[in-house]
């Protein structure tokens, strides 16, 4: 996500994850938890996070305690919002399209 405002340390390694497995069953469950986070029309069962293998269960812990106690900045909202958003709508197994 060049140009984008900084994001914590916890929204970046789900965003990276996003992007090194796309397509996965675990990518679409953190695209969900990502959107449900940065959008009130969009809701996440943290329930299904328990399928997760343990270090990404650990980075949607951090990533939701982030968002719960310290909060996202309206930036940083946006850019996770866009994000996903595309990645859901393009399919988060695709490359991103060349500028």
């Amino acid at each position: 996500m060049p140009s984008q405002p900084e994001l914590p340390l916890s929204a970046a390694r789900l965003v990276d994850h996003v992007d090194a497995h796309g397509g996965t069953d675990e990518a679409m469950l953190l695209l969900e938890i990502v959107l449900a986070s940065s959008h009130p029309d969009f809701v996440m069962s943290l329930a299904s996070a328990r399928l997760l293998p343990l270090e990404l269960r650990e980075a949607v812990c951090d990533f939701v305690r982030y968002v719960l106690l310290d909060g996202l900045t309206a930036s940083q909202q946006q850019s996770l919002f866009s994000w996903a958003q595309r990645k859901m709508l393009v399919g988060p197994g695709s490359t991103r399209p060349s500028s």
